[in-house]
């Protein structure tokens, strides 16, 4: 019976020897995987703050450009200022040029009758006038026949 125990015994160190080489190995792996984690975390890191402080150049240009381009759109405004007057006052003037239009329009359309009786009694001071030629005429042309 004690060969038995002693037999028990030897296997169970046996057995213990096996797991801690397997649990040496895994740790040994564990830790080995540990420092590759942690030089990665230190490359990256380094990387990171390589791409913030460019992040941060192109930053301060992105702000420097937009101070230049609002300084001169604040220069151009009053261009567009002018050319918003100046079109305010094409408008007034096209509708005093439609209002004029629209006036006269109405004052010889009120004319119109007027205007149509002095040609007929031009026509007929023309046309008497020419009468009295050609009557003129024949009586200069009767006396030359005599």
């Amino acid at each position: 019976m004690i060969v038995i125990l002693y037999v028990a015994a030897l296997i169970a160190a046996i057995a213990l020897l096996v797991i801690a080489i397997y649990l040496s190995k895994t740790l040994k792996s564990a830790s080995q995987t540990m420092n590759e984690v942690a030089k990665t975390v230190e490359k990256m890191t380094n990387e990171l703050q390589g791409i913030s402080g460019e992040a941060q150049q192109l930053l301060d240009k992105t702000n420097s450009l937009l101070d230049d381009v609002n300084g001169k759109v604040a220069k151009v405004d009053p261009v567009f200022d002018a050319i918003g007057d100046v079109g305010t006052s094409l408008l007034g003037l096209s509708q005093s040029v439609r209002e004029l239009a629209t006036l006269a329009t109405n004052k010889v359309s009120a004319n119109e009758r007027k205007v149509a009786q002095a040609i007929s009694v031009s026509n007929s001071i023309l046309a008497l006038k020419d009468k009295f030629k050609a009557s003129k005429a024949a009586k200069q042309k009767a006396k030359e026949a005599e």
